[in-house]
């Protein structure tokens, strides 16, 4: 992703902001999204770009993304998208339930890395993802083409 991507999406709700989530916090405000990133971890925010955070286009938030509350407080209800990115698929799959059932945001996208519960998900209009599956893909892509350096 470059930073002269578009995205269709103004309003995004992150939950999570490890590396994965802090990267696209910052890929999102260039692209001129508002990013409201949580995490209940407060140095997690030291990932994004002070910049990001005085022109108002990333919005750190120390919340709970399990909690209605913190998704109320960050303006889920107006996000066009939320995606959850945390560590813990437990914690993606609540957060991302709420985000789809409670405050009706039109894409809801949730890292799970659990094949059987991400099946599951996608069946209830909850697109997931895989870090495991991305990062298969990737090296068996690199495999078949010979390496590298190929």
């Amino acid at each position: 992703m470059t930073s002269n991507s578009k995205f269709l999406a103004k309003r995004v709700v992150i939950g999570g902001c490890g590396r994965a989530g802090a990267a696209l916090t910052s890929a999102l405000c260039e692209s001129g999204s508002i990013v409201h990133a949580l995490d209940i971890v407060p140095s997690a925010f030291d990932r994004i770009a002070p910049d990001l955070i005085k022109s108002g286009r990333a919005y750190p938030r120390l919340a709970d993304v399990t909690l209605p509350s913190s998704l109320w407080s960050a303006r889920a209800q107006d996000a066009d998208i939320f995606i959850a990115l945390t560590g813990n698929d437990a914690v993606n799959a609540m957060a991302a339930q709420i985000a789809h059932h409670i405050f009706r945001v039109p894409t809801v996208i949730c890292r799970m890395d659990d094949p059987i519960k991400r099946n599951m998900y996608n069946e209830l209009e909850i697109a997931t993802i895989s870090y495991v599956e991305f990062a298969r893909d990737m090296v068996a892509e690199i495999v078949s083409n010979g390496g590298a350096g190929a």
